[in-house]
């Protein structure tokens, strides 16, 4: 059975889909055990919703790039296929710039809540809430590295007539 483009190939790549393998199971054992506290002895964790939801934003902004990589997104390509190949491709360039500008103005937004969040604590844990924002520049910045390399396989392509598919598994990443 061929797994395509859902396998990580690079040594980066393995750190992120493991990172995020470790995150999922951490978070779930969080919920697990905050779920139990509560409703088995009556005692719930002061810190049963924002340890989880710490976790979860690191987990997605963990794996965000490597699932732009391997194209995990959700497309549904049926009018796109039907497209001659060269507004076929000039609709992946747009699509990819239009990105790349959303991943833009998210960083862009970003830095002004982690200025904010920087000096405040989370009652429960003592942490600072710093540690919700920090991974968003992270992944963000990972995201838009492997995008505008997708972008580029476009470029690529519309250059030299190659398919842009097997350059770089678009659509669903499943080879």
């Amino acid at each position: 059975m061929s797994e395509g483009g859902m396998r990580p190939r690079t040594a980066v790549d393995r750190v992120f889909w493991l990172s995020g393998a470790f995150l999922m199971l951490a978070m779930t054992g969080t919920m697990l055990y905050a779920v139990a506290a509560r409703y088995f002895f009556n005692r719930p964790p002061l810190w049963s919703e924002d340890v989880p939801r710490t976790l979860f934003v690191w987990m997605v902004f963990a794996t965000l790039g490597l699932a732009i990589k391997l194209g995990l997104n959700i497309r549904v390509t049926s009018l796109v296929d039907a497209m001659p190949r060269p507004v076929r491709l000039a609709n992946e360039a747009v699509m990819h710039v239009l990105v790349l500008a959303m991943i833009g103005v998210l960083a862009w937004f970003t830095l002004p809540l982690l200025r904010l969040k920087w000096g405040t604590t989370m009652l429960s844990t003592g942490w600072s809430e710093a540690v919700l924002v920090i991974p968003m520049l992270g992944g963000l910045g990972i995201a838009a590295i492997y995008q505008a390399r997708r972008l580029l396989g476009v470029l690529r392509a519309m250059r030299t007539g190659g398919d842009v598919r097997e350059a770089q598994q678009s659509g669903a990443g499943m080879g």
